[in-house]
């Protein structure tokens, strides 16, 4: 007989499980959509009710970001676009990106954590996830998410910090300072394209 405390404790077990499962399982076919646009809802595998849950994306970012991994937990397109970017970055000699997207910034902090905040705009193929980033100061970091290859994926890094804009010689512009965002898939297409042209 089971007793009204192992019942309740049925549903947690039961999303252990289906987390275990999904981190063991990963993508074991290799395969990948022709498409380079991870976010076209024809490419996009449907989840199901669970897989769609906000309970089940905070148990995958948990996972994410315990891996830290770009290949582990990127989506395709941003993959593609990071690859091609580190490709130009070594023909150049240029840095493409200036910091790990994972911990905000250059250095890991040893009190280093992250917080999930909220997991918001649930669609068949996207999702967001709003994080605080702890590494030296607070950083809200919102991830646009994509579920492609059986789970969800990281398909753009947003930043946003407290800052200026700056003009060309590096100097700030009065009147600049407040929140600003920064777009990484933004920054690795300019990138790309500044170095193509030069």
């Amino acid at each position: 007989m089971i007793t009204k405390r192992l019942q309740s404790l049925l549903p947690v077990a039961a999303m252990a499980m289906l987390a275990l499962g999904m981190v063991a399982c990963g993508n074991k076919t290799g395969e990948g959509s022709s498409n380079g646009d991870s976010l076209s809802v024809s490419t996009a595998q449907t989840p199901s009710d669970a897989q769609h849950s906000a309970e089940f994306i905070t148990l995958r970012i948990d996972t994410i970001y315990r891996l830290r991994n770009n290949e582990r937990c990127c989506s395709e397109r941003y993959m593609a676009l990071f690859n091609k970017a580190r490709q130009l970055s070594e023909e150049d000699g240029t840095l493409f990106i200036e910091s790990d997207h994972w911990i905000a910034g250059q250095d890991m902090d040893e009190e280093f954590s992250y917080e999930l905040m909220s997991v918001t705009n649930i669609t068949d193929s996207t999702a967001q996830a709003t994080m605080n980033i702890h590494n030296y100061v607070d950083q809200k970091v919102v991830l646009d998410l994509v579920f492609e290859r059986g789970t969800w994926f990281v398909d753009n890094f947003h930043f946003f910090f407290e800052g200026s804009d700056y003009d060309s010689d590096g100097n700030s512009i009065p009147g600049s300072e407040g929140m600003k965002e920064t777009d990484e898939v933004k920054e690795m297409q300019n990138y790309i394209q500044q170095v193509s042209i030069s």
